[in-house]
């Protein structure tokens, strides 16, 4: 039966952020499926910043081309299969894209495991390939995080950044997290059990990490780089300060001017270590990772808070949201 489907699509490029006009929304119908495919009705969208390194040309994401509908990981339930390994009713994650109902290969979906209490909307959460895995591997696979290490997070009040404050406690870390503006730190510290936030919108920011952490910085989580990256290298611990690069938001805006590190002799004389990573690298450690964060989600332990902005039109005005910071936690669409 026909499935009609509302999308949201890349009209123009822009130097620099987006506008809300370089982004459209129609309607077509799915009205056949393909053998070896299956139509999803999108259920959560996750708003992830590689999204932003899409919309421009020669970004090191593959470039949407115009006219295509925005690529988005999501997950969502079967309402029709022409492959036997899925069935109506199933729910799947996957490259679901910014729209109502995806028409997709059955090979690119994941099936969800929904037992021991699990919803849906957690795979694009706590459980989420770019969320917690995300955080998980870089704090634990690449930074080896121990107890008792000082941990710095830089865009802690986001998706990532909130699943890193929240691991590293849980094993026993003392964690430092950088946000923007009183309400982001008071979230830190009061939702997420951070043992310090700096506002570094109003902050003298090296002064205060100096402060926070006199000993230095044993592991930095980066979400941010920039000027936050040069802090935590010249405040790294005296000796295998670990830090892990997860992305560099602030960067995202004009790719073709990315801001190295100045700081970066620092590695070699705190014999410290900064490594970039690809969460798919780790694919073989999901398993423990997923086991983890799910016993601690089930103890109490950890709770990601969720922004979640309603209705596919409203895609691009939470991508916008996104690169603005202004939200905290997990932001999400649910068309």
């Amino acid at each position: 039966m026909p499935h009609t489907n509302r999308r949201v699509f890349l009209r123009q490029y822009r130097e620099g952020l987006p506008l809300l006009e370089d982004f459209g929304i129609e309607e077509s119908e799915i009205a056949e499926v393909p053998a070896g495919h299956a139509v999803v009705k999108v259920d959560t969208l996750s708003m992830d910043a590689w999204i932003r390194t899409t919309l421009t040309p020669g970004s090191f994401h593959e470039t949407a081309g115009l006219g295509t509908t925005i690529r988005a990981l999501g997950v969502g339930q079967v309402v029709e299969s022409a492959d036997p390994a899925l069935a109506v009713g199933d729910w799947v994650y996957g490259m679901l894209a910014a729209q109502t109902h995806a028409l997709v290969p059955a090979a690119s979906l994941t099936k969800l495991d929904l037992s021991n209490s699990l919803k849906p909307a957690d795979y694009v959460g706590p459980l989420g390939l770019t969320t917690g895995l995300t955080a998980w591997a870089g704090l634990v696979a690449v930074a080896e995080v121990k107890a008792q290490d000082t941990v710095l997070v830089s865009g802690a009040a986001g998706a990532v950044g909130s699943m890193v404050v929240m691991l590293a406690k849980a094993r026993g870390s003392r964690v430092i997290g950088i946000a923007g503006g009183p309400a982001k730190c008071q979230y830190l510290t009061e939702k997420l059990g951070a043992d310090i936030a700096i506002d570094y919108k109003n902050a003298d920011l090296a002064a205060e990490v100096a402060a926070a952490a006199p000993a230095g910085i044993d592991v930095f989580f980066d979400n941010v780089g920039g000027e936050i990256l040069d802090v935590a290298l010249a405040n790294l611990a005296p000796a295998d300060a670990r830090i892990a690069i997860c992305g560099a938001i602030s960067q995202y805006s004009d790719l073709g001017n990315v801001r190295g590190p100045k700081n970066y002799l620092k590695l070699a004389e705190r014999n410290a270590m900064m490594k970039g990573f690809v969460v798919t690298h780790y694919a073989a450690r999901f398993p423990e990772a997923k086991a983890e964060i799910a016993g601690l989600m089930q103890e109490g332990k950890l709770d990601l808070p969720e922004h979640a902005v309603e209705g596919i039109d409203n895609f691009a005005e939470a991508l916008l949201l996104l690169f603005a910071g202004g939200h905290t936690g997990n932001l999400l669409v649910r068309p």
